[in-house]
């Protein structure tokens, strides 16, 4: 009989452990399924957001007259000048 107590004690405990465990992994298998459903809900909000946001940003930044400087001054520059000299020579030697 002292072993059946033995027994028993230990069979308790091992019974609180792991229910306590399985009550744990329960409840946070829970609070992450509320977190999914929360992120579910909340991810269209947030990505129109970010896509609007990121439309103004491209709006204000100008980049049609940024790309038509940066064009006027390599129009500009030298090295343009020069290809149109040199292709001024080869057409006008083409007869054309």
């Amino acid at each position: 009989m002292k072993n059946a107590w033995k027994g028993l004690i230990v069979g308790a405990l091992t019974g609180m452990v792991g229910g306590s465990a399985m009550d744990m992994a329960s409840g946070a298998r829970r609070k992450v399924a509320e977190v999914a459903h929360d992120v579910i809900d909340k991810a269209p909000s947030a990505a129109k957001a970010a896509t609007h946001k990121a439309a103004d940003v491209l709006h204000d930044a100008d980049g049609p007259e940024t790309v038509r400087d940066v064009a006027r001054q390599v129009g500009d520059s030298q090295a343009a000048k020069k290809a149109k000299r040199t292709v001024g020579q080869v057409a006008a030697g083409l007869g054309h």
